[in-house]
C-alpha cells in the first residue's frame, strides 16, 4: 500500500486544552478527503474522531503567548487510515507564532503533484521536503511551483491582492489543496470590497501586486516580505489589514470547547 494514499489528515488550531478552531469545517473537509482516498468515513468514524479529541491525553504547550496575527497556541493533526485507525498528533505553534514576516523560498513541485487531487494525504512528503529545502537557504516557507505558477505553499495559502483590488489564490485545478482559512473569509472580505478570484498565480501576477500573505490555520495571517531573496515594498498593506481584521473576528467566533459538549 502506497504510504502516501493510505492515510488523510488535517490540522486544526488548538488552544492547549479542548477548544479547537472551526472544527467543523476541518472534519468536513477530511471527510471530503478520505472520499476521494477511498477510505471509509461516515458519522461513527466522525463521532469517535470527536471522541478521542474529547479525552486523549495532551502535551502541556503554552498557551500564554500572544501574538496579533490570528495564531493559535497550538495544533492537533487528526489522521485517519484505510483501517478506520484515528491518530491525534498535538504540538505547539510557537515557530509559526514567532515567524512575524515570511522569507519565501520557491521550490519546483514534483510531477505527480496533482495526482493528489489536492488531498491532504499520507506524509505529505512534497509540502514537508518543500519545507526542508527554503529552510536549507534561510527562508522559513515554502512555495511550490508546478508549471510556472504557484501552486500551494508548504503549511499556507498565498494570496496576493492585484492593483484592480482583486486577491487571488491559487486554484485547485492547479493541484492547490482548498484553503479552510480562505473559505471562512471569503465572503467578508468581499463585504470589505475585496474579491478573491482562483486562478493561477504567476510571476508576473505577484510582481504587479500590491500587497501579498500567506494564511492559514497555524501561520495566521502573515506579511510576505521577501520570495527567493527579492524584498518586496508593497505599496499598501490593504490585503493585510483587511484579512488580519476579518480573521480576528473569527478567532472570537470559531471556537468549539469540547468540554461542554
Amino acid at each position: 500500500m502506497n504510504s502516501e494514499t493510505s492515510s488523510v489528515f488535517t490540522t486544526i488550531g488548538w488552544d492547549g486544552e479542548r477548544s479547537f478552531f472551526a472544527i467543523d469545517e476541518h472534519l468536513e473537509r477530511l471527510e471530503k478527503h478520505a472520499m476521494i482516498a477511498d477510505i471509509r468515513f461516515d458519522e461513527g468514524l466522525k463521532t469517535k474522531i470527536i471522541t478521542q479529541m474529547k479525552t486523549q491525553p495532551f502535551k502541556v504547550i503554552n498557551s500564554n503567548q500572544s501574538n496579533d496575527l490570528c495564531k493559535p497556541p497550538g495544533l492537533v493533526t487528526v489522521r485517519v487510515n484505510k483501517e478506520g485507525t484515528i491518530s491525534l498528533s498535538e504540538r505547539s505553534n510557537e515557530f509559526n507564532i514567532n515567524c512575524n514576516v515570511i522569507n519565501a523560498i520557491t521550490i519546483t513541485a514534483p510531477e505527480d503533484i496533482k495526482e493528489t487531487l489536492g488531498v491532504k494525504s499520507g506524509e505529505h512528503l512534497p509540502y514537508k521536503n518543500a519545507y526542508r529545502i527554503a529552510k536549507e537557504y534561510e527562508g522559513n516557507a515554502a512555495l511550490l511551483v508546478y508549471r510556472d505558477a504557484v501552486i500551494d505553499g508548504d503549511r499556507a495559502t498565498l494570496m496576493i491582492l492585484d492593483k484592480d483590488g482583486t486577491a487571488w489564490v491559487s486554484s485547485e485545478e492547479y493541484g492547490s489543496i482548498k484553503s479552510i482559512t480562505v473559505e471562512l473569509i471569503k465572503d467578508d472580505l468581499l463585504k470589505n470590497g475585496i474579491p478573491i478570484s482562483f486562478g493561477k498565480i504567476t510571476t508576473d501576477l505577484i510582481l504587479r501586486s500590491s500587497d501579498a500573505i500567506m494564511l492559514g490555520t497555524g501561520l495566521g495571517v502573515t506579511r510576505i516580505h521577501s520570495i527567493d531573496g527579492r524584498i518586496f515594498k508593497f505599496p499598501n498593506s490593504i490585503l493585510f489589514d483587511n484579512v488580519k481584521s476579518v480573521f480576528s473576528e473569527l478567532m472570537k467566533e470559531k471556537w468549539t470547547d469540547l468540554n461542554e459538549g
